[in-house]
């Protein structure tokens, strides 16, 4: 089913690179009104024995794709409002404007909300902020979370030992 629906993805012209990634169709689209080229998921959210709803997932993508410069900006109005509301009168380091920093990268849609992925190098360096729009592309849910970074834990019981492993020490001979 999900291998038939990405076909139809892909003769409507929404998507570029049409493929499907274990029960999503994956591609690549442009957003006109943020100046974006990114990778669009759709998720049909498919439980046991459900029908797969072709129909409100394309509303959806032609939605988030075909958003005008106006209805995009507020948008952007509602999240940075979010946010600087939430930070409040903490002091913040950086002064660029968290408006003209955010940068989409990356779209879901599903048959009920579109969820928005973010960055913001100079704020957030080290999170994506991610906000959820409801059918009528409203401002839902917001949440900004850390990246994931795929990094290695190696313990050390010395203050000598981080010096050993990275100068290219073996391991065995620390634990001898």
């Amino acid at each position: 089913m999900i291998h038939k629906f990405r076909e139809v993805i892909a003769s409507s012209g929404y998507l570029t690179d049409v493929e499907v990634s274990e029960d999503i169709v994956v591609g690549r689209a442009r957003v006109l009104a943020a100046q974006a080229d990114v990778w669009v998921n759709v998720d049909p959210e498919l439980e046991d024995g459900e029908e797969l709803d072709a129909t409100a997932l394309l509303r959806g993508i032609d939605r988030i794709l075909g958003v005008s410069p106006t209805q995009w900006g507020l948008i952007i109005d509602q999240i940075v409002g979010e946010i600087e509301a939430a930070v409040g009168d903490e002091p913040v380091q950086e002064t660029t404007s968290l408006r003209s920093e955010l940068v989409l990268k990356s779209v879901v849609v599903f048959a009920a909300a579109t969820l928005l992925r973010f960055e913001a190098p100079r704020q957030f360096p080290d999170s994506w902020i991610h906000a959820q729009l409801d059918e009528q592309l409203a401002l839902d849910d917001l949440a900004v979370d850390a990246r994931e970074v795929d990094a290695e834990t190696v313990p050390f019981n010395t203050v000598d030992e981080p010096l050993d492993h990275f100068s290219g020490e073996d391991n065995e001979q620390r634990e001898s």
